[in-house]
């Protein structure tokens, strides 16, 4: 057993872990995707991706996600014939250690809803249920646009730095610290945009898109307290939906918890529907 970390993949890793990723798709039925962008980290050092090869083969990997200090969300995949033989558990700890040195107290294990190995592991780990997040695809059949609006969207540029990290902190209750660095790498990265929606000229909301390949996703989205509750989330999806449509852009995603019950209704009204649910599941870093 041969255990490598990254902080990022190169094109050859890269297609070595998608293959995994793949055949493991394949054989327990699930449509799930590996989040394989470390460019969201808050610390670009941290070696986010630990991988088990035997014999030359890729067999068993973890992909961290950790935009910032307080936790890390995990996901993983080992080759069934090598499953039960201690490959993840060894990629495991040596993941923890990294988690260690950069003092990330908590883990966050993702995990398909019907993924029977996974949820094995998880009762092994006695990793706790926190939430399920569903992955939702939009159908422009069923989209209706909206006539009027009363909001106006504008692609945010760095002079609007400072205002949108005060906005997002009042919107996600984040510190300014995790505002700031997550704003700041979607200001830095090439294919995600940061977006502003304002109000009789007032900044009111923010929103955001990450634009590679053919799917768009669409996350970020958020209204500052006091104008929730007034329709004004149904202008705000339906700007950056009419936005992206207006672009060429059909193949749109978008992300939501379980629990949020008016965002999933709203989205779900305005063409989107779950493609996947994923569990998540809370750990202390030992």
């Amino acid at each position: 057993m041969t255990i490598k970390a990254y902080h990022s993949l190169s094109e050859r890793v890269l297609n070595e872990v998608l293959n995994l990723e793949n055949v493991c798709l394949d054989y327990d039925n699930l449509k799930g995707s590996l989040f394989l962008d470390p460019s969201l980290n808050f610390d670009q050092t941290i070696n986010s991706f630990h991988l088990c090869y035997e014999k030359g083969e890729l067999i068993s990997m973890i992909s961290m996600f950790i935009p910032t200090r307080q936790e890390a969300e995990i996901s993983a995949y080992t080759l069934p014939k090598f499953r039960e033989n201690g490959y993840f558990k060894a990629l495991l700890a040596n993941a923890v250690e990294e988690l260690r040195k950069f003092e990330i107290p908590d883990i966050l294990f993702v995990c398909e809803k019907p993924s029977i190995s996974g949820k094995k592991v998880l009762a092994a780990l006695n990793a706790e249920y926190e939430h399920t997040e569903y992955f939702m695809r939009f159908n422009k059949s069923r989209y209706a646009a909206r006539d009027t609006y009363r909001l106006l969207w504008r692609k945010a540029e760095l002079k609007d730095l400072e205002k949108t990290i005060t906005t997002s902190m009042r919107i996600f209750d984040d510190s300014y610290e995790d505002a700031k660095s997550l704003l700041e790498k979607c200001f830095e990265s090439e294919t995600r945009e940061q977006h502003l929606v304002v109000l009789n000229d007032e900044i009111v909301g923010i929103g955001s898109a990450n634009i590679e390949g053919e799917d768009v996703s669409i996350f970020g989205l958020g209204l500052i307290p006091e104008y929730r509750g007034q329709g004004y989330g149904n202008e705000l999806l339906h700007l950056i939906i009419d936005d992206l449509l207006q672009r060429g852009r059909t193949d749109l995603t978008i992300e939501v918890n379980s629990e949020n019950a008016n965002a999933l209704g709203l989205y779900q009204k305005t063409g989107f529907y779950i493609e996947v649910a994923y569990e998540y599941y809370r750990k202390k870093v030992c």
